[in-house]
């Protein structure tokens, strides 16, 4: 890397995996941090039940009442009409402050409630040994008549006592305060520092006669989380085996294949070290990376041993022409020399020197193969026109020529090209092009009908600089160029076996999906 370009700091995989799994490790225990929601729903859960107990208690005020009083009622009204009331509370909207302390009486009791109260308080302190919730019944003008606690006070100044005096159900949320310090832990929710009242009136008669005034601390969230203790702890035994197993599954069928993947790919090419396959892919698309590699590594050092095979021929080449036309030159630059020598001589610097530019021609094309392999789609009748006004003494016959070949027009043009060529120095007259597509991919067969190769030549001919025109200025480089081309497409030129003159199979295998 250039010494001025500033490289970025780029995590590892396994870093990376490694946070993923921390975070989902540590979800459980970020959930008891945020749990706001579940504190809410114990607050409503908290306000549903003192709802009820409300209900009740206010029946039983309202009884003793009209017992106290002469007017209890011979039977209950029929056709009732229900009026339920639902908690409502919700800690997102707010809490009040701390409820004020109850003040003394400014107008005393009436004798009737005065005479149900300690009755009241007896049902107070039995049900709040259960329920642990506080009562206060009220009377008309909002004093403590009975209940579990600041009996013979008024609470007629608290908001929600004058409202249910009126008439209205009422639950508020107020501000806790505990006569002893707050544990570390419980200040992770809110619900520790709120308490629920809930005020409903008290009707006889059609009228209001009073109220129940009851309050009760939510339920805590660590209460019910050591109620479940043994859930949880199953749990998180199941959180941290999930996550184990996650960290092993990136770990076989990820991480490790990449690693062995960049150890391969560094090691490949040195001290001529060829690619090896992996012991393990792990998944479909490390294989499929895998094979691309090997594919792409394999057809780098073909290139780079065609080039070096092909520099050590055209050195050994180039040397023949050079010698003689230095050896020309230098019988030129002598003056005793007879015009017919004279034209021996350049006759002989020409013919050297175009030897020369047909090498360096065919080593430019074959270092542009690549560069010339272009995908498409190209169907033989939209070219073999072209290439039989291009091959007149050749005959050219299709058999599917509607056949869709994976290669661009000007690149297929190329390869008959060299194959014609090839066929029609080699005697043939009639040439036989069939397109046809198989299950592994598509197939051009080109066939004629030429002198054919000898079986002595057959496993060189695909050989780089192997040609039987030597002398007539042949560099053996044109079906070296189509194998680089069609390498370059993932095709490939395989020789047939014929009975008489040559055929070659050209292969596009379908690209994985």
């Amino acid at each position: 890397m250039p010494e001025n370009v500033r490289q970025k700091w780029r995590p590892r995989l396994w870093t990376v995996v490694t946070i993923v799994l921390g975070v989902v490790l540590s979800l459980p225990f970020a959930g008891l941090y945020f749990f706001k929601f579940y504190a809410n729903q114990l607050v409503q859960q908290t306000e549903e039940s003192l709802l009820a107990q409300a209900s009740i208690m206010a029946a039983i005020y309202a009884q003793s009442y009209e017992v106290a009083s002469g007017t209890e009622t011979a039977s209950a009204k029929t056709n009732q009409e229900f009026d339920p009331t639902f908690p409502s509370l919700s800690m997102s909207a707010g809490i009040l402050p701390q409820r004020p302390d109850a003040v003394p009486n400014v107008v005393n009791p009436s004798p009737i409630y005065l005479d149900i109260g300690p009755e009241l308080s007896r049902v107070a302190s039995a049900a709040q040994i259960n329920t642990l919730a506080g009562y206060r019944f009220l009377d008309d003008q909002g004093n403590v008549i009975g209940g579990s606690a600041e009996v013979g006070q008024s609470l007629a100044h608290v908001e929600e006592v004058q409202r249910a005096l009126e008439g209205e159900n009422v639950s508020v949320a107020r501000v806790r305060v505990r006569d002893t310090p707050e544990p570390t832990l419980y200040s992770f929710s809110r619900g520790a520092r709120v308490r629920v009242f809930v005020a409903t009136p008290v009707r006889s008669g059609g009228d209001v006669i009073g109220a129940v005034y009851l309050s009760r601390t939510p339920n805590h969230i660590f209460r019910f989380l050591y109620g479940e203790r043994f859930n949880l702890a199953k749990a998180s035994l199941f959180v941290l085996i999930s996550t184990s197993l996650i960290g092993f599954v990136f770990w076989r069928f990820i991480t490790r294949p990449i690693h062995a993947l960049i150890a391969r790919t560094q090691t490949t090419g040195s001290n001529g070290q060829r690619w090896q396959p992996l012991e393990h892919y792990g998944t479909r698309e490390i294989e499929t990376l895998s094979h691309s590699f090997q594919s792409l590594t394999e057809r780098l050092q073909n290139k780079q041993d065609a080039l070096k095979t092909y520099t050590a021929h055209v050195t050994h080449e180039l040397k023949s022409p050079l010698t003689a036309v230095k050896g020309a030159a230098e019988l030129l630059a002598e003056e005793d020399m007879t015009p017919s020598q004279r034209r021996v001589f350049l006759e002989n610097i020409a013919r050297n020197t175009q030897r020369m530019e047909e090498l360096l021609t065919s080593m430019r094309a074959f270092s542009l193969a690549d560069q010339s392999a272009m995908a498409g789609e190209t169907r033989l009748k939209s070219i073999v026109p072209d290439l039989s006004s291009r091959f007149d003494p050749v005959r050219l016959s299709v058999r599917g020529a509607e056949t869709a070949l994976p290669i661009h027009t000007d690149t297929l043009k190329i390869i008959l090209t060299h194959l014609l060529e090839n066929a029609q120095q080699h005697g043939a007259t009639e040439v036989t092009l069939i397109a046809d597509r198989e299950t592994a991919g598509a197939t051009l067969t080109i066939s004629d009908n030429g002198n054919g190769i000898s079986d002595g030549n057959r496993d060189k001919v695909l050989t780089p600089f192997f040609t039987t025109r030597r002398e007539q200025g042949g560099t053996g480089m044109g079906l070296n160029i189509v194998t680089s081309t069609l390498e370059a497409l993932g095709g490939s030129l395989t020789l047939l076996a014929t009975e008489r003159g040559t055929a070659f199979r050209i292969s596009f295998q379908n690209a994985p999906k």
